[in-house]
């Protein structure tokens, strides 16, 4: 490990804990407490029947106090663990399933209240108490890394079904409607990508104002690669518009305003990470090369975090950019052995504490899979 500021773990094995993504504020309100997934295994994908404990790291003490469990989540995205305040005290929410369908359940750590909500989160407003669902049943079978492991049939999916997409979780009431199908989507740019496989909707985040809404559609094809369109709509489901067309790659992105997205794309011509306006496709190249992997704006604007890919040592970087200076920093190289590729890879997937002054990141450079904390205080103030 090679770090340029103070980097702990937060937590600790031989259990193995993680949050499992990335520009998610992970902390309680008191900032001691971050969310976390303990299992007793992180070296293949999960099964139907593995469960998964989730709980809270004590940033002070190191222990985890575990308060749920459930079997629906993987080692990419967690169980998409996020802090929602809907009126019922200080909550957290994730990902569950009952029968063989899915929810969320919302849980007050204080008084261990818990309410069930229709449909699983992907992503939750920042304004007001609403979320965005997916169907992680589904991208089980079409994308397995993300999905939740269950005994589905297989040939029961629909390429393009009008009853599955995008859902309008409200977290008061705990109910959902389908604001966006699939078949709308793909029927709104009729490709020819599109017809063999099926498709899904995935990776939706919600711009500052919580008015409009990215995300990707994907489709198989017919020899078992997939295809990524990105889309804008209203959080309403309304204003559908294709930004990103089928057959170029598009990989991770935030909004950087209102308006403007932030994105790793080759769309322009080279890959790289670029900016543009919704539905304006005006692509201009973003910080000379420099960014790579999953990229987190600090509260302020003013930074970007991000991750690598492995290099030939076979460390994965976590790094600063600072949108001020427009220059870059490694915060730290940690050892991630080729055993953890694929679908039991450690994504750093780096997030900011809220006050902007730490930032936490999943890795497994000391054999197990833990959550790190980096000081940042000596470089953002």
């Amino acid at each position: 490990m090679n770090t340029a500021v103070p980097v702990k773990s937060l937590s600790r094995g031989p259990m193995n804990h993680f949050f499992g993504y990335y520009a998610i504020n992970a902390w309680d309100s008191s900032l001691r407490r971050h969310l976390a997934l303990e299992t007793s295994f992180h070296d293949r994908r999960p099964g139907p029947d593995d469960q998964a404990a989730i709980g809270l790291v004590d940033a002070q003490t190191c222990e985890f106090e575990p308060l749920a469990q459930t079997r629906a989540f993987n080692f990419q995205q967690g169980s998409m663990l996020h802090w929602i305040d809907a009126g019922f005290g200080e909550e957290f929410t994730h990902n569950d399933w009952e029968g063989d369908r899915l929810v969320s359940r919302a849980t007050n750590p204080k008084t261990r209240a818990r309410r069930t909500i229709e449909g699983a989160i992907e992503a939750v407003s920042p304004v007001q108490p609403v979320a965005i669902g997916l169907n992680f049943a589904r991208m089980a079978h079409c994308r397995a890394v993300v999905g939740y492991a269950n005994r589905m049939d297989a040939s029961s999916i629909q390429k393009h079904p009008q009853d599955d997409g995008l859902w309008r979780l409200d977290l008061v009431s705990g109910k959902s409607e389908l604001i966006l199908s699939i078949a709308a989507v793909v029927a709104a740019h009729p490709h020819k990508l599109t017809k063999d496989g099926p498709a899904w909707l995935d990776h939706v985040y919600f711009n500052p104002s919580g008015r409009r809404l990215m995300f990707l559609c994907r489709v198989r094809s017919g020899e078992g690669s997939w295809h990524s369109s990105m889309w804008t709509v209203n959080s309403d489901g309304s204003e559908l518009a294709l930004q990103i067309d089928y057959g170029g790659w598009i990989s991770h992105f935030a909004w950087v305003d209102q308006r403007r997205i932030l994105v790793s794309t080759d769309a322009p011509g080279q890959a790289d990470f670029y900016t543009f306006t919704d539905r304006q496709g005006d692509f201009q190249l973003f910080a000379g090369g420099h960014l790579q992997g999953h990229a987190a704006f600090s509260p302020d604007g003013r930074w970007i975090v991000y991750d690598t890919s492995p290099d030939k040592q076979e460390n994965r970087s976590v790094r600063l950019y600072d949108m001020r200076t427009e220059s870059d920093m490694l915060l730290g190289a940690f050892h991630h052995p080729k055993p953890y590729r694929g679908d039991v890879r450690c994504d750093p997937h780096p997030r900011w504490r809220p006050d902007g002054k730490a930032l936490t990141f999943d890795s497994v450079h000391e054999g197990t899979r833990q959550i790190y904390l980096a000081d940042m205080s000596s470089i953002v103030e």
